[in-house]
């Protein structure tokens, strides 16, 4: 199943996503980054976790402060575009080091290099007694150069609210960054868990699943991942569903169960659409995913491959989705894949959606184009078959000989090949009728007087 590929890298991007969410909202901030290192006495450096990053506005009181991740990295999003810092990093083990006077909407990144020292944290009064360092507001309300007390009170004020909204958002961003990957590995590892499973079992298991995506969700809106990953616990659940339904002797039951199995289908569909909606948004088709994938496929093409397998599964079964949407959707995938086994499979489900979609001479002509490469494609015999005998007027004669051929192929135990075979009896009983019409009206005409004058 595709969560077992996906599973690797999400949680990677799922720190790049929060980032960028708050970044692409606050248009009258900047983010500021970098990386802290501590020089090793053989020369090399190592990244610093845990290291504390403060951020000591210059020209009015502002204070802001973060600390690095296990990669020696730092993020802080919501600086003040006009604002200019002094910013100044500590760290157990390390001597203090600060950076004057910076803007950093020209400078968003600043890295550190460390030395090893006694790990003291530098007062905002010392920062300002060395040597470089550009002066420092110590009061609210301590006038800015060219402002009026009462001006800089006001600019003060608003800075202060400023703040409390953007530490606000970088609490938003903690809490993702904290429990966004626990849970999303939970629901990982109930997807994979369930692959060896069966029946009510496997059912549970994906219950679970989704249900910790679903708390992902209510973190983080718009993370195309959990969109992504749920869209596939759906449709594993609603397969399973539909597998233990159609052998249900039950009527009332196996209605129910259909139904239920059609209604999965369908949300996961609504999820893959989500997904890919998301992650067109975000811009991670080419980047952040395709880099926390090691290189073996982007973000964009997984999502938009998975989006166009949930949508073949539901039109096998029978679910209540958009046949257009289906069609474009599947097609979108096709144009984006390099791989021809893939592409061959998805273009058998185009000519399924475009049929479903009732553009029945653009599915002829897909399932010809098909089978032109590839003459025993069963997929693309039987929905020629059935696309041939929808056309006006029909051609009987053809669809019954595809489908013929597809069912003498077809291996036992397939549905379809029972239907093929239902459906060869129905045309050639409609063939034989419309002959023999044929033929009565024939006899009638020639038994007629003729009209021709004398």
């Amino acid at each position: 199943m595709r969560i077992q590929k996906f599973s690797h890298f999400v949680v990677a991007t799922l720190l790049l996503v929060a980032a960028f969410a708050v970044n692409a909202s606050a248009q009258n901030t900047a983010t500021a980054t970098g990386k802290v290192t501590l020089k090793q006495a053989d020369g090399t450096e190592v990244p610093v976790q845990g290291a504390l990053v403060e951020f000591h506005r210059t020209d009015i009181k502002q204070y802001l402060k973060t600390k690095t991740d296990k990669k020696g990295e730092y993020i802080y999003a919501g600086i003040a575009l006009e604002g200019k810092f002094t910013i100044s990093v500590s760290a157990p083990g390390a001597t203090p080091s600060f950076i004057a006077n910076v803007p950093v909407s020209r400078n968003p990144v600043n890295n550190f290099s460390l030395s090893p020292g006694d790990g003291k944290v530098l007062t905002l009064a010392e920062i300002k007694a060395m040597p470089g360092a550009a002066p420092v507001a110590g009061t609210a309300t301590a006038p800015a150069p060219g402002l009026t007390p009462e001006e800089a009170k006001k600019k003060q004020a608003e800075f202060d609210k400023e703040l409390a909204a953007v530490t606000a958002k970088n609490a938003k961003i903690e809490e993702r960054n904290a429990k966004l990957p626990v849970i999303f590995k939970a629901g990982n590892d109930a997807v994979n868990a369930s692959n060896s499973l069966k029946g009510a079992e496997k059912i549970s298991k994906l219950d679970e699943a989704i249900n910790s995506y679903n708390q992902g969700i209510e973190i983080d809106p718009e993370a195309a991942v959990v969109y992504g990953n749920r869209q596939v616990a759906l449709r594993s659940r609603g397969l399973e569903k539909y597998n233990m339904a159609v052998v249900n002797k039950d009527k009332a039951a196996r209605d129910a169960g259909l139904e239920a199995a059609r209604n999965d289908l369908k949300a996961a569909v609504e999820n893959g659409e989500k997904a890919v909606a998301v992650s067109k948004t975000e811009g991670q088709a080419n980047n952040a995913g395709g880099a926390a994938a090691g290189g073996q496929k982007d973000t964009g093409l997984i999502l938009l491959e998975d989006r166009a397998e949930t949508y073949r599964r539901a039109l096998q079964i029978k679910a209540p989705v958009d046949n257009a949407a289906a069609a474009k959707a599947i097609e979108e995938y096709i144009n984006s894949e390099t791989e021809p086994a893939k592409k061959e499979k998805m273009q058998t489900s185009l000519g399924d959606a475009l049929f479903y979609a009732g553009q029945i001479d653009e599915s002829v002509a897909k399932f010809r184009e098909i089978l032109a490469k590839n003459p025993g494609n069963l997929d693309a015999i039987y929905g020629l078959g059935l696309a041939l005998a929808s056309l006006t007027p029909p051609q009987l004669a053809e669809a019954r000989d595809m489908l013929q051929q597809y069912a003498s192929k077809a291996p036992e135990g397939v549905s379809r090949k029972q239907e093929a075979l239902d459906m060869v009896k129905y045309l050639d009983d409609t063939i034989q009728g419309e002959a023999a019409n044929k033929a009565q009206e024939t006899k009638t005409d020639k038994g007629r007087p003729s009209k021709r004058k004398p």
